[in-house]
């Protein structure tokens, strides 16, 4: 049996060959993963906020104030935007006037109208993901304006 025992190193070897090709393989994905992720990332937000520009824009041809102001009372939002701690969600008292700080890649308008569509987007600090995230399919683009519309209007606040 000196053939077998001579073959049982060789397995061995090549055993450890196998997994250490293995292992860099993997090693090379996962970089190249991150790697793409991260440039996507960035491309990403600059893609959205074009998008975002242009769906904004478009929204507010024609918005009306009291319009947004009738469908804010109509989607309750007011209990967590008005009525509530502050605690729920940031006062809509001064947003529009804060909203355009708040990511400075989008105007103030581009970011309430990704608040709106996509509110996990982009979180204040202090504040949890409480937002309902089905306004984009329960809003049309005209309504999103007029919202964003009466949102301008409230000037002043914290």
């Amino acid at each position: 049996m000196p053939v077998a025992e001579a073959r049982a190193p060789k397995r061995n070897v090549s055993l450890l060959l196998a997994l250490a090709l293995f292992a860099l393989a993997a090693l090379l994905f996962v970089y190249a993963f991150l790697a793409a992720s991260t440039s996507s990332s960035i491309t990403n937000a600059t893609a959205e906020s074009g998008r975002y520009a242009d769906e904004a824009s478009a929204a507010l041809i024609g918005a009306g104030a009291s319009e947004g102001e009738t469908l804010i009372e109509e989607f309750n939002c007011i209990a967590c935007h008005v009525l509530g701690d502050n605690s729920i969600a940031p006062r809509f008292q001064g947003l529009a006037d804060r909203a355009g700080d708040r990511r400075p890649a989008l105007s103030a308008e581009q970011y309430l109208f990704e608040s709106i569509v996509d509110p996990g987007a982009f979180l204040v600090e202090g504040y949890a993901n409480a937002m309902p995230a089905n306004y984009a399919e329960r809003l049309g683009r005209e309504e999103i304006g007029h919202i964003i519309a009466y949102l301008r209007t409230l000037g002043g606040g914290d």
